[in-house]
């Protein structure tokens, strides 16, 4: 039956406000229309049972590595389902009103050579046909990928292999940050556009670029493998409305800044975000609806990240109407 406070006869005149914890009772039903039932009588009910309340989730890559639910190679999605958790740790949430990121924990190194920026495209002038250096997916220091370039091989024919520094050879200046190639043999290389690790390296050639033998090419800029200025966290669920308004139209909950680690000729960047003050007047709310599953992607300077190799932890906090 309803809780009430009793309010101390030398009080109710002087302070009607006042909440005497001592004087807390648990009013059985035949009692409610005692006559010595005080004027101030406050509803336990409405001051414990708020009409929203928060709740904080926390969801990681590991999570989903299961017998049954894990993440392929070539993954770009995590999805969470809160409707079979097992061990009843989490639960689907009716009634969410509020979504937002409290904290985030990246702590696998982030590939800065992927399949978007691996190739070198070049035509050594014996054939017409060009060839393609392909590094290997990793992180990267510039020294290492200097001496990667120059350890390639390629095939001209079916059965003729020859390490690239046949033809050129490249190098880096600590001094002044950049990369010169140095043609060994007549050499061309394809459009900028189609030689994205060139331009990694600091290219910017119009066209294509042809090398005469024995003479060195330095780069027109200092070299960029940085692994991306931040990340952007995308929850498909979310409404956009309540998401970072962005010219893709991505439900973006929340962009992260990478920050770099102490050692970055070891390991690769690792992002810790915490959200700081939070004025809750100022977040954005959405009709009541109900979360059986999150489904996040993640986007590093726009590109969609493969989750390969990924360890990533949330913390979530939900807004709930308890109506």
């Amino acid at each position: 039956m309803d809780n009430v406070f009793l309010i101390d006869d030398e009080l109710e005149n002087t302070n009607q406000d006042y909440i005497n914890e001592n004087n807390i009772i648990y009013r059985q039903s035949d009692l409610v229309d005692c006559e010595d039932n005080k004027s101030g009588i406050y509803d336990i009910h409405k001051l414990i049972y708020k009409e929203i309340s928060r709740e904080n989730i926390l969801l990681s890559s590991k999570d989903l590595k299961s017998e049954h639910n894990d993440i392929a190679h070539d993954s770009k999605t995590l999805k969470f389902d809160l409707s079979l958790n097992k061990s009843g740790g989490v639960s689907w949430k009716k009634n969410v009103i509020g979504f937002r990121l409290n904290e985030c924990i990246y702590t696998s190194p982030v590939y800065n050579i992927t399949d978007n920026n691996n190739k070198i495209n070049v035509n050594v002038n014996i054939t017409s046909t060009d060839h393609y250096i392909t590094i290997p997916n990793g992180y990267y220091t510039i020294q290492a990928l200097v001496d990667y370039i120059n350890d390639s091989t390629t095939a001209f024919n079916d059965d003729e292999t020859k390490i690239i520094s046949t033809y050129f050879s490249a190098s880096y200046s600590c001094t002044e940050c950049k990369v010169t190639i140095t043609s060994i043999s007549d050499i061309t290389f394809s459009a900028i556009d189609s030689n994205s690790l060139l331009y990694n390296l600091g290219f910017r050639f119009d066209g294509t670029k042809h090398l005469t033998a024995g003479l060195p090419y330095p780069a027109e800029t200092h070299p960029s493998l940085n692994t991306g200025a931040y990340i952007d966290i995308v929850v498909d669920e979310i409404p956009y409305g309540a998401c970072k308004q962005n010219p893709r139209g991505l439900n973006i909950i929340h962009r992260l800044p990478i920050t770099t680690s102490t050692n970055t000729q070891t390991i690769g960047p690792i992002v810790h975000y915490k959200s700081g003050y939070f004025n809750n007047d100022n977040q954005h709310l959405f009709p009541p609806m109900n979360l059986s599953h999150l489904t996040i992607h993640l986007y590093m300077d726009g590109q969609e990240l493969p989750l390969e190799n990924l360890t990533i932890s949330f913390e979530f906090e939900l807004v709930i109407l308890n109506k």
